[in-house]
């Protein structure tokens, strides 16, 4: 395969103002006289490297201010590297924001032949494939009318239509799909499989790991400038999404002010696991509201202590107490000897949306022989009403024939 993109040591730098804004009228600004502005640099690249040959699906990942799009912007020309190398062989078609490639007065029609024009394609060639961009893009009569007057989503299927059915040498994407609905996102997936089998490069970038997987071959993940892992887009992603949880966890720790887990006689047992779930998966660091909850404890006992108990505590950020309950409560025990398992099913009690700290504690006549803590962000994402609810439990409701009252 012939190599089409070359990126050796490549270095982005921003120089932002430290202060901006200014005075907000021109009096201020003749009181305030001459400013001196500094600047602060921010290195949006960092000895970037990788090569990209023809036929290859490439996707970026990384978290907002990681660089993708900056990378996106260099390759198509649209920002100077600061250092380093970029080598490009071919026509390349950029779709960086939804409808950028659009000119807002003109019609959809008129900005099929603009674009097939900028791209070095005859009006010839543009009958040619004006009805087929047109059919592909769903957009029916309003490809005659102004795109100023489209949908986000209309933009973004005739920007994808346009750089599909041009066939660039190389077709770069930043986020276009994800205003498309799934019929289309499933469409624009089969087209570019049969762009990148002409021997074309695609390169996207998406926050939806899903669509990487499904779309892409490759993958590459930068954070803070750099590029951490190039290798097939699972791998990527799965690592990606590990560190990510990881540090979502952390983050959510750290805000809560948790206390970390700790083994303080190791000799008596200890606990090894603590996890959330919801609707059947382990919860990594955020779960829905109005779903039950489960918790599952995991540790292992020495035998020292026959009386050994476990308790699990609920708090939430502000320091109210949730639930607070030991097994023995229940009338349930742990074994005297070897490793445990307790599950506790929350259901239907619900917690509202908030930063809650579920923390178990293994117990006996001496005190805390061991705890583990998890921090759960609690999302409501249809929005709750009412001030600050602490939990939600579900209405009982009875119905009966008002007829039957009193017999």
């Amino acid at each position: 395969m012939t190599t089409l993109i070359r990126v050796g040591k490549l270095t982005k730098v921003f120089a932002l103002a430290e202060h901006g804004g200014g005075p907000v009228s021109l009096l201020g600004a003749l009181r305030a006289g001459r400013r001196e502005i500094v600047h602060r640099h921010v290195e949006a690249l960092q000895d970037v490297s990788f090569q990209a040959r023809e036929g290859e699906r490439i996707g970026v990942i990384g978290r907002n201010g990681a660089g993708k799009t900056t990378l996106l912007s260099v390759l198509a020309g649209i920002a100077e590297p600061t250092s380093g190398e970029v080598a490009i062989t071919g026509d390349v078609h950029a779709m960086l924001t939804i409808g950028a490639v659009l000119r807002d007065d003109a019609t959809g029609r008129e900005n099929l032949y603009l674009d097939g024009a900028i791209h070095g394609r005859s009006r010839e060639e543009m009958d040619a494939r004006a009805e087929a961009i047109v059919a592909f893009s769903e957009l029916g009569e309003f490809i005659d009318r102004p795109v100023r007057t489209y949908s986000s989503g209309m933009k973004a299927r005739l920007a994808f239509s346009m750089g599909a059915f041009i066939e660039p040498d190389i077709l770069i994407i930043d986020e276009t799909l994800s205003v498309g609905d799934a019929f289309f996102a499933e469409k624009a997936i089969r087209r570019m499989k049969e762009i990148t089998a002409q021997g074309r490069i695609v390169i996207m970038v998406s926050h939806d790991l899903t669509s990487i997987e499904d779309m892409c071959e490759r993958c590459l993940w930068l954070d803070e400038g750099r590029l951490v892992m190039d290798g097939p887009a699972k791998a990527v992603t799965a690592a990606y999404q590990t560190a990510v949880q990881q540090a979502d966890e952390e983050e959510l720790a750290r805000k809560f002010g948790a206390p970390p887990s700790e083994s303080t006689r190791p000799d008596a047992g200890r606990l090894t696991g603590l996890t959330v779930g919801q609707s059947g998966r382990e919860l990594s660091a955020t779960a829905r509201a109005f779903q039950p909850l489960s918790v599952t404890v995991q540790g292992v006992l020495s035998g020292t202590d026959p009386r050994t108990d476990l308790e699990l505590a609920i708090t939430r950020v502000d320091g109210r107490k949730i639930y607070r309950r030991r097994l023995t409560a229940e009338r349930e025990g742990l074994p005297d000897t070897g490793s445990f398992v307790v599950t506790v099913e929350f259901d239907p009690m619900i917690l509202g949306a908030d930063l809650y700290r579920f923390e178990t504690k293994l117990l006996d006549r001496q005190g805390t022989i061991a705890s583990l803590a998890r921090v759960i962000e609690i999302i409501d994402e249809e929005g709750q009403y009412g001030g600050k609810p602490l939990l939600y439990h579900p209405p009982r409701i009875s119905a009966y024939r008002i007829g039957d009252i009193g017999q």
